[in-house]
């Protein structure tokens, strides 16, 4: 059976953690101990608060925020065993490539997320972009994603830029609005509703091409202009 380990318990590792199929040996490790209890109990798994629980592990995804990384990377590239899958899935950052020298005999790779944590934990769909060419390794992701729309092939170095072009736009959007809408002197619990339902339906209905008439009308101007 495949063993995986998830390293961190938060919301994003939690994400990863639910994906992982029923037939593979789950285990998360997290310095949070109840984090990770919670988390691994949800999902049948085993827990751990110390790095060296994943020197059995297969595949290792990494899921910490940036500056955490290369502290725990250069742990583990002595941790983990001979021809691991070591997955860096920061949103943002890479490995230092002097760790990655350190130990020849595992595979590290940024593994990407395009996606919204709080959105993917309500279905919203997520590509999982892998730095790599090699198809066997990606096989071998792809087993322990299987929730995710898409996991491929590409260049995962430009994810940080796509992702903060779409959330740093999201939250124009939603400002913006909110500035507009006060004129009308409405409650901001209406304020919320037109953000979230209205603009964030739209917005959906765009990227689906399921506009109205006059909507299409409306994007299709706003597409042709400089």
């Amino acid at each position: 059976m495949l063993k995986v380990a998830v390293i961190g318990a938060g919301r994003m590792g939690s994400v990863v953690g639910r994906q992982l199929p029923d037939d593979v040996k789950k285990l998360i490790i997290d310095i949070d101990d109840v984090k990770a209890k919670v988390l691994a109990e949800e999902i049948n798994g085993d827990f751990a608060t110390t790095l060296d629980a994943a020197k059995v592990s297969d595949i290792i995804a990494v899921v910490l925020p940036t500056a955490g990384i290369d502290p725990v990377m250069d742990q583990l590239v002595w941790i983990a065993k001979d021809d691991a899958i070591i997955m860096n899935m920061a949103t943002s950052g890479t490995v230092n490539p002097k760790i990655i020298e350190k130990n020849n005999r595992i595979h590290i790779v940024d593994t990407k997320i395009i996606g919204h944590a709080k959105s993917m934990e309500q279905g919203a769909p997520a590509y999982v972009v892998v730095k790599t060419e090699d198809q066997v390794l990606l096989k071998k992701i792809q087993t322990i994603l299987p929730g995710f729309k898409k996991v491929l092939m590409g260049d995962a170095d430009i994810i940080p830029d796509i992702a903060k072009i779409g959330s740093s736009e999201g939250i124009r959007a939603a400002i913006t609005i909110r500035k507009l809408l006060k004129q009308y002197n409405i409650p901001k619990n209406w304020e919320d509703i037109v953000i979230y339902t209205v603009c964030a339906g739209t917005m959906r209905s765009c990227v689906e091409n399921d506009l109205g008439h006059f909507a299409k009308q409306l994007a299709e101007r706003l597409d042709a202009e400089e």
